[in-house]
């Protein structure tokens, strides 16, 4: 998108006086300094409502605040800003103690229990692809999911090769780190391949799971603090070779920023019943995704709404003003939501207590780094060479492969500034995620009979 949540959310407003004072989400700061106190005596007073509603106000008070001040410390708005502090800040917080427990809580349940990150995910897919021209996401879909493919195979194998050279043991490597780290989150990737290890190899899948965790957090907050070293360096522009950063597009060919400008700006018309437009259209597509998830569960729920949004779109059946509601709504939710999640994953999904454990065995962490860094990089390299931009395919294809899915993806966008990839993103947290487990299951078949 052109402007990230913050500058969307910060503006300028005249007072009665005439003088002018910073805003955030357009509220004068001292009305919003009233709210914190407000957000603050709910969550220490033990009274924030344990539901979805309680759960987005105070974590849309938090974020946005965060957001604006991290976007104006220079040190911070170098390497990602406001995302970074919505994202570690929440989690700290946490960790010492800080805050009590009822508030993890509820946050937690907000964020995946009432299913809130489902609404925003699925807003930014069916968005997203619906304001990209067709002719563009004809050229790129192919060579993206080549990409992914080629990347994994990649990764294994120099992760494999690293650990066989210095002792891990290949088969260690592969089957303990690489695999549950690019698999697609604990949801969609732990959970099953511990189910998969105990079939095979024998014992509880909650003990396998307990060991493949750490991994899998450590490596999302690698990819929120790679996508940081992006945005610092992609701010101003950097062009460090020909094909290195997109400003936010995928596709590396003459002509195509004209078409997808088109998805990075702005509507300019924003109306009501646009916006009432694209969030029906984004219910009915996520309401046909269940079912055919309910039929074929084999398929993530956020695979069919990438397949079907993408049909819809390259079919062009839609009316032009569906897709620009819809296009709409997808703009509301990136500058009103998008700090909210932020906080919500720090607190519900960033485990200081695991990032520390996994910290106290060299070889883990040091694989654990390997895996993300080489994934980031060849991912870029892969794309690079099917003439997408090296920072956009490194972090879609690379990053978003290493996370931790859906909210993964979400903070690690964030923090590169590049929300609007979120379709791509997710084409590798659940297709990716898919091939992963099928590779899986290979592997444990050769390794273990």
């Amino acid at each position: 998108m052109s402007k990230n949540a913050t500058e969307q959310a910060e503006q300028v407003s005249s007072t009665r006086d005439g003088s002018k004072r910073a805003t955030i989400l357009g509220i004068p700061w001292p009305w919003y300094v009233a709210l914190v106190v407000v957000a603050l005596a709910a969550i220490y007073t033990g009274t924030l409502p344990d539901n979805i509603f309680g759960g987005l106000a105070v974590a849309m008070v938090i974020g946005c605040g965060l957001f604006w001040i991290g976007d104006r410390i220079p040190a911070l708005a170098a390497v990602g800003g406001g995302p970074l502090l919505c994202v570690f800040v929440p989690a700290l917080a946490v960790y010492f103690h800080l805050v009590p427990t009822s508030f993890s809580e509820i946050i937690k349940n907000w964020l995946t229990g009432y299913g809130f990150v489902e609404i925003l995910v699925a807003s930014i897919i069916t968005g997203s692809i619906l304001g990209m021209d067709r002719r563009f996401l004809i050229k790129v879909g192919g060579r993206f999911c080549a990409v992914i493919v080629i990347a994994f195979a990649l990764v294994l194998a120099v992760v494999g090769a690293i650990a066989a050279i210095t002792g891990f043991g290949f088969k260690d490597a592969i089957m303990k780190i690489a695999i549950p780290i690019m698999s697609g989150g604990i949801s969609g990737g732990a959970i099953p391949l511990s189910q998969m290890y105990a079939d095979t190899m024998g014992g509880d899948p909650a003990t396998i799971v307990s060991s493949i965790v750490p991994p899998i957090i450590f490596a999302n907050l690698l990819c929120i603090m790679m996508a940081s070293v992006y945005a610092a360096l992609t701010r101003r522009k950097t062009q460090l070779f020909v094909g290195f950063n997109g400003y936010g597009q995928m596709l590396r060919v003459e002509g195509t920023k004209k078409q997808v400008d088109e998805w990075n700006n702005e509507p300019t018309k924003l109306s009501i019943s646009g916006l009432g437009a694209g969030l029906l259209l984004t219910g009915g597509i996520y309401l046909v995704g269940a079912m055919a998830e309910a039929a074929v569960p084999a398929v993530h729920l956020y695979a069919w709404v990438i397949i079907l949004t993408a049909a819809l779109k390259l079919s062009g059946i839609l009316p032009k003003q569906i897709e620009q509601g819809t296009t709409q709504w997808y703009q509301f939710v990136i500058k009103l939501w998008v700090p909210a999640a932020l906080v919500g994953i720090g607190v519900a999904l960033i485990s200081i207590d695991q990032i520390v454990e996994l910290a106290s065995s060299p070889a883990y962490l040091t694989l654990t780094i390997t895996t993300v860094v080489v994934a980031a990089l060849v991912a870029g390299v892969v794309g690079w060479l099917f003439k997408l931009y090296f920072v956009e395919s490194s972090i879609t294809a690379g990053l978003c492969m290493a996370d931790l899915g859906g909210s993964g993806d979400i903070a690690t966008l964030g923090t590169s500034r590049r929300m609007h990839l979120l379709s791509f993103a997710q084409i590798s947290s659940r297709l990716g995620g898919g091939l992963v487990l099928l590779a899986a299951s290979g592997f444990l078949a050769v390794f273990y009979g």
